[in-house]
């Protein structure tokens, strides 16, 4: 071999053993506003929370969780619920069968998702479970339909505290779980969710779960999730021959 060729395939070998060129992380900026002076949650990203199995446990199976550990005052028939679906590892979970996952639960899954700002409305675009979305209408005389018609996401209102956009959630039926690890709840579900951007990168969810009927006081979790900018949402198609079904068997 040549002394050309040796010093060619030294230079290769270094330039092999240098670390791979990282993309740099995003640096966070202020949180960006439209022009009425309000946050802008929306922009040229998604949101893409981490996986939060148990939205009342700092981890989960591992997996980074919410912002505090929650004591959920369960009422006797709900905890046993509860209980069984941990045993059974979540066998009879709706998500795993093509159905919507609900709220609060689409917030505490790894899917991004994005919000689109109207002047007074927000809408949501969901890319897992039933890829599903969201209508938010935002007012200050807002209300609820007398009687609405119980679904899988809700009736939802907003309005703005400040920088906060603050929704109110009724109308559910009692099919979704809260979450993956099963928390379970009825009809009369009232959920107030609050979305605080508080820098470009950065998203604070808040939820308070009040119903009567599985638990003894409402009780609320936290949420940090972040931004990636230039993201995208991917087709995610459940709802087409779904194999993976036969498997949940559980236990």
């Amino acid at each position: 071999m040549t002394r050309t060729a040796v010093f060619a395939l030294l230079a290769v070998m270094a330039a092999s053993a240098q670390p791979a060129t990282r993309r740099p992380h995003p640096q966070a900026g202020p949180t960006p506003r439209l022009a009425d002076g309000k946050p802008d949650f929306g922009g040229n990203g998604v949101w893409n929370p981490h996986y939060t199995g148990n939205m009342a446990a700092t981890r989960y199976h591992g997996a980074p969780g919410v912002d505090a550990e929650v004591d959920v005052p369960f009422l006797p028939w709900a905890k046993k619920l509860f209980d069984e679906r941990q045993v059974s590892q979540a066998k009879d979970d709706p998500e795993a069968r093509c159905m919507p996952a609900g709220l609060p639960r689409y917030m505490f899954t790894p899917y991004p998702f994005e919000m689109i700002q109207t002047g007074n409305r927000v809408i949501f675009l969901y890319e897992g479970s039933a890829h599903i979305w969201r209508i938010v209408p935002i007012g200050d005389n807002l209300k609820h339909p007398a009687d609405p018609n119980p679904t899988w996401m809700g009736d939802s209102i907003g309005h703005w505290e400040g920088d906060t956009l603050v929704v109110d959630v009724v109308g559910f039926n009692d099919k979704a779980w809260l979450d993956q690890a099963g928390h379970p709840h009825t009809e009369a579900l009232h959920l107030i969710e609050r979305f605080t951007r508080t820098d470009s990168l950065t998203l604070k969810y808040e939820v308070t779960v009040d119903d009567p009927k599985t638990y003894a006081r409402p009780w609320s979790t936290s949420l940090t999730i972040p931004y990636m900018p230039g993201g995208h949402l991917l087709e995610y198609i459940c709802q087409e021959d779904n194999v993976d079904v036969p498997h949940m068997v559980g236990k």
